[in-house]
């Protein structure tokens, strides 16, 4: 059987959309009479049975990224994309983030806006914009102070993916890097990403969980 989402921020919006549809359907049964509100949920709930049943599988989107990106032919040297969910300790050592080769390469970093499952309801998401810029500056910063050559940008706030996505067609890249907190303080997001990359991608997929200036590698992907 196939579930009507391809991801847990999917799945949340649905939740929200069922909720305003059986919200409208009892107002409209308190004002019309509940009739009108049984026959509302009832043809929403038909189209939406529908629209799963007919609706193709979802492809693989990061996947198709990855596949452009390769597609660009032959580059000078390795590049790493960095999803920065975590700043880097100013005092990690390269070789332990990046590998003994990673003197050699790029680094793509990308600072995905986390937002709580409220703001993400609401797009009310300053505080979470700014600290995404604060994870990039300290990550660019960390990346400069040890020489290496690094680029990045704050992901988009709406769709986590998107930025990760637009990386992969822009790049050859060779490796993804994650980087999380704890699972105790990880946000919502950072999980679902995460469990993506490591699904949809044919490159290493390497996660290093940050806790104050301690890094550890949590586990290796089955792709690495």
């Amino acid at each position: 059987m196939r579930l009507p989402f391809d991801s847990e921020p999917e799945a949340f919006r649905l939740a929200l959309a069922f909720a305003f549809v059986v919200g409208v359907s009892v107002l409209l049964g308190y004002l019309l009479g509940s009739i009108a509100g049984i026959a509302l949920f009832t043809l929403v709930a038909l189209a939406a049975v529908v629209w799963n049943v007919r609706r193709e599988p979802a492809t693989s989107t990061l996947g198709a990224a990855e596949l452009a990106g390769h597609e660009r032919g032959a580059r000078d040297r390795r590049r790493i994309l960095v999803v920065a969910n975590e700043a880097l300790p100013g005092d990690a050592p390269p070789d332990e983030i990046v590998g003994p080769r990673g003197g050699r390469s790029a680094l793509d970093v990308i600072a995905p806006v986390l937002q709580s499952k409220s703001h993400f309801v609401t797009t009310d998401i300053d505080s979470e914009t700014e600290q995404a810029r604060r994870r990039l500056r300290q990550t660019l910063a960390w990346a400069s102070d040890h020489g290496l050559e690094a680029t990045g940008e704050v992901g988009d706030p709406i769709d986590p993916l998107a930025g990760i996505e637009d990386e992969l067609r822009r790049y050859d890249i060779d490796e993804v890097i994650f980087t999380t907190h704890t699972p105790e303080r990880a946000n919502w997001l950072e999980t679902g990403i995460l469990e993506r990359a490591r699904a949809e991608l044919g490159i290493p997929v390497r996660h290093l969980v940050i806790d104050g200036e301690e890094v550890a590698e949590e586990s290796r992907s089955r792709n690495a």
